[in-house]
């Protein structure tokens, strides 16, 4: 009974069947380096995801070779809403083969997990990547930061028509930027939910 509600979002979802050329991931990726925080900046959303805001994932490396545990909160609905988590877990995480990524948010669900774009240093400050879908009906634009200069944002959404053949009609309709409010603290570095 617990899990009859998530499996119902879960189809809704939809197959993970290509609407067009398979997606090309980038060539490998330094997965100890993507380690520590991200911040969710532009979604495609998933029924989990609609309306979150400060939209944040925290990496930490999972207790089997290549597996990734994944810590996901949000506020719901706005930035006074409860703060909601999603707990998932990454497998399959070889640096050289990022095509093969898997995240599952529950068992017995996996799902495609792969980076299509990527910065150069992902341990660095300015860092960001970008998650594609097979379906084409999701995507995920990931930085360090909560926030991320207009244009670069602006071209990060493009290339998903130009470069990955995501249809313009649904990334205009659907790709939201995720609301955030934080406070970074000058000693630690570590950013803080403001309140509301």
């Amino acid at each position: 009974k617990f899990l009859a509600p998530l499996l119902k979002s879960a189809d809704a979802m939809g197959g993970v069947g290509s609407k067009g050329p398979p997606l090309q991931t980038v060539g490998t990726i330094d997965v100890p380096k993507m380690m520590g925080t991200w911040f969710v900046i532009g979604v495609m959303p998933t029924p989990f995801e609609r309306g979150a805001h400060n939209a944040r994932e925290i990496y930490t490396k999972g207790s089997r070779d290549w597996s990734v545990d994944i810590d996901f909160t949000y506020n719901k609905d706005s930035f006074e809403g409860p703060i909601k988590s999603l707990p998932q877990k990454g497998s399959s995480w070889l640096p050289e083969k990022p095509s093969a990524w898997k995240v599952s948010p529950f068992w017995p669900l996996k799902l495609p997990y792969l980076v299509i774009e990527s910065s150069g240093q992902l341990d660095a400050d300015s860092a960001w990547f970008v998650v594609g879908y097979p379906s084409r009906d999701y995507c995920w634009i990931m930085a360090r930061k909560p926030e991320m200069d207009d244009g670069l944002y602006a071209t990060l959404r493009d290339k998903l028509v130009t470069d990955h053949h995501y249809p313009e009609d649904s990334v205009k309709a659907h790709l939201v930027r995720v609301p955030h409010s934080w406070t970074r603290d000058p000693r630690s570095g570590l950013y803080q939910r403001n309140a509301p």
